[in-house]
């Protein structure tokens, strides 16, 4: 008995161990990366284009507010593995329960969240339409108020090494271009030149074109080798995929390691019961009671033990078989 005790403490410590160590690997990696995600300006930046719908009006871009969902998941992870852990050492059902209740509530909600992202992307405004984003550069580009959706683009121009959402041909009928909203009176922004300072992080900020004249020529035969040409849409499209595949699959991790703490805390609801059935048998076998005793076994009546009288019969018999006389 008192091995298969220590054979369930033991097998409880491990299921313990393991558990918080799966959450706090979990949630430690979903805090950096939603940390590694929330410093990264460049990424956060371009997620802008990609909102569309209501998402376009909110303070931040759709991919900051991702990050901070993540982090706040990771640390409710790693609180929640804490939490679990030590009502699975109290052996409280109460606090089991509670516990077990949380990460299904979590596991559902993040399966929901997954699944619409995955099958309806659109749904939650996390998409990448053409032909609203060419509305939305004729229109905010260049426009007081919107600073960042301006950022965005020269950002994406710069480092895909692109000109417009389709063609160039797209500032000719832009707010920034019939307004005059650049400098000079440009024909296209200088991200859409051919940059000396291309390899600058933030050359998007401060673009040292090539050659601004010939750039800015509106002949294609005078700006060719000068501007960009290609659209943006189709590079912008590929790191979309990367984003969105990467964001999947960090989900699906997520949902496999709290589906694994599910059976962990099914296991340990499972070993709770056994435990305490077993603890109940063995303080029935140790209340076992013995009858009291009364007498004393050395005080009770035997045939070895001869009264008076007894005696003086079995005296006088021994004198009239041996023909004996007492004296006087």
């Amino acid at each position: 008995m008192v091995s298969d005790d220590n054979w369930m403490k033991d097998v409880g410590a491990a299921i313990r161990f393991w558990r918080i160590l799966f959450l706090k690997v979990c949630g430690c990696s979903l805090v950096t990366g939603g940390l590694l995600i929330l410093f990264d300006s460049g990424k956060i930046l371009l997620s802008r284009l990609l909102s569309s719908g209501p998402l376009t009006s909110m303070p931040q871009p759709f991919l900051y507010y991702i990050a901070i969902g993540i982090i706040s998941s990771g640390l409710i992870i790693v609180g929640i593995g804490i939490i679990g852990c030590w009502a699975s050492c109290l052996h409280s059902y109460f606090l089991l329960t509670v516990y077990f209740l949380v990460i299904m509530a979590m596991l559902i909600v993040e399966c929901a969240v997954y699944t619409v992202s995955w099958v309806w992307p659109h749904c939650i405004g996390l998409d990448l339409n053409k032909d609203e984003l060419i509305k939305a550069l004729q229109s905010n580009y260049g426009v007081p108020g919107q600073e960042q959706f301006t950022a965005a683009i020269d950002l994406t121009q710069a480092i895909f090494k692109c000109c417009g959402v389709v063609s160039a041909n797209e500032y000719d009928t832009s707010l920034w271009r019939l307004q005059n909203l650049g400098p000079n009176k440009l024909s296209v922004p200088f991200t859409c030149c051919i940059l000396n300072n291309v390899v600058e992080e933030q050359a998007y900020l401060n673009p040292n074109p090539n050659n601004a004249t010939l750039c800015q020529a509106l002949e294609s035969t005078r700006h060719e080798g000068f501007r960009y040409k290609k659209g943006c849409i189709e590079p912008l499209e590929q790191w979309y995929k990367q984003q969105y595949v990467m964001f999947l699959v960090t989900g699906l991790v997520v949902v496999l390691v709290e589906f694994l703490v599910l059976l962990s805390i099914i296991f340990a609801f499972t070993k709770i019961c056994r435990y305490r059935q077993a603890t109940k048998l063995r303080n029935d076998r140790l209340r076992i009671t013995y009858p009291k005793i009364s007498e004393n076994v050395y005080d009770a009546r035997s045939t070895f033990r001869l009264g008076n009288d007894s005696y003086a019969g079995i005296n006088n018999s021994f004198k009239k078989t041996y023909g004996l006389v007492d004296k006087t």
